[in-house]
């Protein structure tokens, strides 16, 4: 067994080297989302310290390693820092700092590992596919890879929730659905989380439509198959946060899509269904039986537990509203507030629960400052990809990166309302890594702009150029023409003698 583990490895290696030798940086940072999304901790860890080694952490610094030959050959696309990114050094460094001026080394030096995994290797993610060259075939083979990735996750979410193991893959996800842990009965995916599997589906969603474009009349009916197979999957997951979600980046997308003629009645009609729908079924929707384990009257009251969360937050807000409690010390901060009676909500329900919201637990532990960047940080990232959709002189699977992180975003901040999403396996990795292609994709647009102007402007010089020498020319040989008529005319008759 040793022996096909170490010779598995080898090919693995192989074949690893081989794509990212030909895909780049690209190929590099989906190699690492891949591993971590379906190789992750749920299939193979190794304790290591605060920080469990998993495949795709064993695969970091491999892809840094790449980077850097990259960047040291003059393969990478190199360009100035803009404002954004400085926000994104300082969400890091205030981050940081909150981590290390608390209790860092509690629980095992949890508050370290929590940094590590939500923010800093997401930020070396970003950074890398930002400097990604986003020329040439590179987009539409990611959109290709991460459009079959989709529909196996779709299949996968499908096949979970109505327990049609055989077509389940990773089998562990099979092997958890026989426990009675959180979220059985649910399509979880091999996140094991279905709010992480309905974020990734999602960015999935926006994927293959932008697909559509490109593809021919067949293409075109595999990839409208595949959306309705995505949007069965969303359904899959029975979770609100993802349905809302999956609806806004379809919003989006529509928005910016769809001819200004046809977009108010497509949207409004599409508001109004919804709205119908959830007044008819809203009793069904709020109370229906999501898990195996959990009862409608369950999931209810998990409803109800929202507001005793955002209460606890508000308060611990409220007495330090500057720099917080500390980054991940929300744990063992909120009991002190649990045990307060003089409120109309029975705050002592919130005890033991994580803050269901990612900007109240930023608020709550790194205070105004530390929500204050991170927000600005989402807008500066959504401001560039609404300006890169709009650059309509550059090439459309450029653009389309703007299209894919709005999504992204819109179901980012949308399932941010209701779960801590910086938690989620995986969340900000995906998030991160789509706001360094969009960053990618910016500078490409660019060039690619700014080089038919070029183009344009020596065109339009040697159109300028030879008009001018053909009128030389013209005007030389009216000269040269003049001339011969004045030779002629001043000879007159011959006085040589005869």
């Amino acid at each position: 067994m040793e022996l096909v583990v170490v010779l598995l490895a080898l090919v693995g290696a192989v074949w690893g080297g081989l794509i990212l030798w030909r895909g780049g940086l690209a190929a590099g940072v989906l190699l690492l989302l891949l591993s971590g999304i379906c190789f992750g901790m749920p299939m193979a860890k190794w304790q290591v310290g605060p920080l469990p080694l998993t495949t795709d952490r064993l695969l970091l610094p491999l892809v840094v390693v790449q980077y850097l030959l990259w960047r040291r050959f003059g393969w990478t696309n190199r360009s100035p820092l803009t404002r954004t990114e400085w926000l994104l050094a300082a969400l890091v460094a205030v981050l940081s700092l909150s981590t290390f001026s608390a209790d860092w080394s509690r629980d095992g030096y949890q508050p370290v590992a929590w940094l590590v995994l939500s923010y800093l290797i997401p930020a070396t993610i970003y950074w890398i596919a930002r400097e990604t060259r986003w020329e040439g075939p590179a987009p539409k083979w990611v959109l290709v890879c991460v459009s079959l990735f989709t529909v196996y996750l779709a299949v996968t979410t499908i096949a979970e929730q109505r327990e049609w193991w055989p077509l389940v893959f990773p089998r562990y996800i099979a092997e958890t659905a026989r426990e009675s842990g959180e979220w059985i009965g649910r399509g979880r995916g091999p996140l094991l989380h279905p709010i992480g599997n309905g974020l990734l589906l999602s960015i999935g969603l926006a994927t293959l439509l932008c697909a559509w474009p490109h593809a021919g009349r067949a293409g075109k009916t595999a990839v409208a198959g595949a959306v309705l197979l995505v949007l069965a999957a969303v359904a899959a997951t029975l979770t609100r946060s993802v349905w809302l979600g999956a609806a806004g980046g379809l919003a989006v997308v529509g928005a910016l899509v769809v001819p200004r003629r046809a977009r108010l009645p497509l949207l409004g009609g599409g508001m109004l269904a919804g709205a119908l729908v959830l007044g008819v079924f809203w009793d069904q929707v709020m109370n229906y039986k999501r898990e195996r384990h959990l009862s409608a009257a369950a999931a209810a009251e998990s409803a109800q537990l929202r507001p005793i969360l955002a209460a606890i937050a508000w308060e611990m807000f409220l007495d330090r509203p500057l720099l917080g409690c500390g980054y991940a010390q929300y744990a063992r901060e909120h009991l002190k507030y649990t045990a307060d009676r003089d409120g109309e909500l029975p705050l002592e329900k919130g005890r033991g629960y994580v803050a269901h919201n990612v900007f109240l637990s930023l608020l709550t532990e790194t205070g105004l400052v530390g929500l204050g960047l991170f927000t600005a940080l989402l807008a500066g990232w959504a401001v560039q990809a609404w300006q890169l959709w709009h650059q309509t002189a550059a090439p459309l699977a450029a653009r389309q990166m703007g299209l894919v992180f709005l999504a992204t975003l819109t179901a980012y901040v949308v399932n941010g309302l209701f779960h801590d999403v910086a938690l989620v396996a995986m969340a900000n990795e995906c998030l991160f890594a789509v706001a360094g292609a969009t960053a990618a994709a910016t500078v490409a647009a660019r060039s690619g702009t700014n080089a038919k102007r070029r183009a344009s402007a020596d065109s339009a010089d040697r159109g300028c150029a030879e008009e001018a020498t053909t009128v030389d020319d013209a005007e030389s040989a009216n000269h040269a023409e003049s001339a011969n008529h004045g030779e002629n005319a001043g000879a007159g008759p011959s006085r040589c003698p005869g």
